[in-house]
């Protein structure tokens, strides 16, 4: 009874462990640990190597816009900008939701960075008509606009009287 009992222990766990390592062949699993390893090298300051784990994590998982976020933030350290907003504008295209707002926000800030405040404002535009504006949100519309000259404009975001306010013409006296 004991070597019966035994050995359908070793083979529940010969089956949980096969089980596991099927799971390790699967491409959402592989990308989510090239994900991880890309942390640990960011966290380093090894931007290079993160870099690449990224780019293996998105060869395993193409349609992953986070993957994108996180080059695009890469790109960014190291100066890249273009590059940087590059992926962030194909991570808006990947997502599978509506949610494209952390996106808009992250190449908002780059373009900002880069002191081109006309295409950030014309970007963070998106947001504007939403009812919901997320957090963060406020002060990026408020330095663009402030780079473009609408300062009047930037206060009533920030205080939150913006309603009726377009980008094309300043507010009213």
């Amino acid at each position: 009874m004991k070597t019966g009992s035994l050995r359908i222990a070793l083979l529940l766990s010969l089956t949980l462990f096969a089980g596991g390592c099927a799971s390790m062949t699967d491409p959402d699993v592989r990308a989510y640990l090239h994900e991880k390893n890309a942390y640990a090298e960011i966290r380093q300051g090894h931007l290079d190597r993160a870099l690449a784990e990224l780019r293996r994590a998105l060869r395993e998982n193409p349609k992953e816009p986070t993957i994108l976020n996180n080059m695009a933030y890469i790109e960014f350290r190291k100066g890249h900008y273009n590059r940087a907003v590059g992926y962030l504008e194909q991570a808006r295209v990947l997502r599978t939701d509506d949610n494209d707002e952390p996106y808009i926000l992250n190449e908002a800030r780059i373009l900002i960075a880069h002191h081109d405040y006309r295409k950030a404002l014309r970007l963070l535009a998106l947001i504007e008509p939403r009812p919901n504006w997320p957090k963060g949100y406020r002060k990026i519309m408020a330095e663009a606009l402030i780079h473009n000259g609408q300062s009047a404009r930037a206060l009533a975001i920030l205080l939150g009287r913006h309603g009726g306010l377009t980008l094309d013409r300043p507010p009213s006296p």
